[in-house]
């Protein structure tokens, strides 16, 4: 559920230049995934214990950066602006 949404907001943010907005949002996605792998590993491979915790920690550092960054309280974080238009073929 957070991909599709993630990616929709990211393309809606960076829509003048939708490329480099794509490709920031693919390479952050496998740049996170190449850090915590390793991490679960440290902690054991017996259990998936390691891995619960990573997954929460991973939860609460993303709901921080939304409660700093967003402030959805106040608006921010919203598109304001009038929808793109598409133009008929």
């Amino acid at each position: 559920m957070v991909f599709p949404a993630s990616m929709s907001l990211g393309q809606t943010l960076g829509r003048h230049a939708p490329g480099t907005g794509s490709a920031l949002l693919g390479g952050t996605q496998f740049l996170l995934g190449a850090l915590a792998s390793p991490l679960v590993g440290l902690f054991g491979t017996s259990s998936a214990t390691p891995m619960a915790v990573i997954m929460l920690g991973a939860l609460a550092c993303a709901a921080l950066s939304l409660t700093l960054l967003a402030r959805p309280w106040h608006g921010h974080g919203e598109f304001r602006g009038t929808a793109p238009s598409v133009a008929a073929a």
